[in-house]
């Protein structure tokens, strides 16, 4: 094992306990991997920023479930694109349909032509 690999072991097993400070440094450390990967599937970077936070957030609260045989990269991957899945269902789905009430009525639509 050599000295990264170490040290990202060490980092996670500090976030699994909860310490504040390593969980700074996790995010610090792999922001802008995240961020990079949130701003694929945002509308723009506020939205890509917001994506990411949701998606550190569940990091911390799942990173018990981590497991150390695959990439660390790529589990924080799965569960930012989920994130941005979540978050297009949450803003963008609703906001996408045109309410039934918004539409005009036939008689408004008649007097207009």
């Amino acid at each position: 094992m050599n000295k990264d690999t170490s040290e990202l072991k060490q980092l996670i097993n500090n976030c699994i306990r909860r310490h504040r400070a390593s969980q700074k440094e996790l995010y610090r450390r792999y922001y802008s991997y995240g961020l990079t990967v949130c701003l694929h599937y945002a509308r723009n970077r506020e939205e890509a920023e917001e994506i990411l936070n949701d998606g550190f957030l569940k990091a911390f609260n799942k990173i018990h479930q981590y497991s150390h045989r695959s990439a660390f990269k790529s589990w924080l991957r799965k569960i930012l694109i989920r994130s941005a899945i979540d978050y297009y269902r949450k803003y963008h789905l609703r906001s996408d349909r045109l309410d039934l009430d918004e539409l005009p009525s036939t008689s408004e639509v008649e007097n207009d032509g």
